[in-house]
């Protein structure tokens, strides 16, 4: 049992995947007025952010508003992080996760101050949108609403992301959902990408 154990390799996406459910279980397990404080020390927001909680750019990343939440996105991470890290090496991987991170937070915020944002989405979607900038043509399987699988080649899994966050955006629809996190995510993940791209050995 012991040598099982000592063969497991942890990898940066297997510590992301597995401090964002320490936290969520930590968090959850907290009397709800504790989990407030949390919310507010951690999440990120625009009055946080105008106290000088400049850590909340980071650690409201780790936080997740419900185990669906938290399921979408480290199905995310597992599928596009196994990759990534391959292919940038374990250092760049995570300055890219965080980096989208707060890229997602940036924009998020500066288009909704008040609310207080929570979630890995807008790494997550910096993730997508990376691995879809690197590998465009590669054939995946999407599931559509989770639930229906769907082939495509990996470019419109990333434009899917983005489109949808901005139509979602523009019209209000599921405004409780930080569409602007996902959309500076994805920004921060292809841009990135771009400027580091000579550097890959990629197979398209």
């Amino acid at each position: 049992m012991s040598s099982h154990f000592r063969n497991i390799q942890l990898t940066p996406v297997k510590a992301l995947i597995g401090l964002n459910i320490l936290v969520f279980v930590l968090t959850e397990i907290l009397p709800p007025q504790q989990q407030a404080v949390v919310d507010r020390f951690l999440g990120l927001s625009g009055s946080g952010l105008a106290e000088g909680m400049l850590w909340q750019f980071i650690t409201y990343q780790f936080l997740h508003a419900g185990i669906l939440h938290l399921a979408v996105n480290m199905m995310g991470l597992w599928f596009t992080g196994n990759i990534l890290e391959r292919v940038l090496g374990a250092r760049s991987f995570v300055f890219l996760y965080l980096l989208c991170g707060i890229g997602g937070g940036i924009l998020q915020v500066m288009i909704s101050p008040g609310p207080t944002l929570i979630g890995a989405s807008g790494a997550v979607s910096g993730l997508v949108a990376a691995f879809s900038t690197l590998y465009p043509r590669m054939p995946i399987t999407a599931l559509l609403f989770f639930v229906i699988p769907v082939r495509m080649q990996a470019m419109w899994l990333g434009i899917t992301v983005v489109g949808l966050s901005l139509f979602f955006l523009l019209t209000g629809l599921f405004n409780d959902i930080g569409n602007g996190a996902h959309i500076g995510g994805a920004l921060a993940g292809f841009c990135w990408v771009k400027y580091r791209q000579r550097h890959f050995r990629v197979v398209r």
